[in-house]
């Protein structure tokens, strides 16, 4: 892997992450003068709390697979692992990216910041996924010859 692939995952999740960012601006300035804060369990809104109980089964479920994806590349080759590495990276960003927009709409449609605030929760999880190349290093379990790939 040279250093095009890293940068273009870097790439990547950052576009994930201004894609974000923009919905939720956008939201924001929508319906900022109807927004209410209501973290009852009892409330009428039907989004609430499916939607957060979503995101945070998404989370899980990106970090699974994330992990099962990697968890048998120990006999593969530096590139056959950075490669799968990719396809796994880009798995659990939109998993990722999944429960911080579907919290976003709801903040759109209801109002309520409650949502907005479960969107930013799962957005800094999806920015701690952020690729580095110290961090691929780690998972692939890379030696010296294979890390100048990165």
């Amino acid at each position: 892997m040279n250093s095009s692939k890293l940068k273009a995952m870097q790439t990547i999740h950052l576009a994930f992450c201004l894609a974000i960012v923009a919905m939720a601006a956008t939201s924001y300035l929508t319906v900022k003068d109807r927004v209410y804060l209501d973290a009852d369990l009892n409330q009428n809104d039907v989004f609430f709390p499916l939607f957060p109980l979503v995101g945070l089964v998404s989370i899980a479920l990106g970090q699974f697979l994330f992990k099962k994806q990697l968890s048998n590349l120990h006999e593969r080759s530096a590139d056959d692992k950075i490669n799968k590495y990719q396809v796994a990276f880009l798995i659990r960003t939109a998993l990722f990216e999944l429960p911080a927009l579907l919290n976003i709409v709801g903040f759109l449609l209801s109002g309520n910041i409650v949502f907005l605030i479960a969107g930013v929760v799962f957005f800094m999880l999806l920015v701690s996924a952020r690729p580095s190349k110290q961090a691929i290093i780690e998972a692939l379990n890379l030696n010296y010859p294979d890390t100048e790939k990165l």
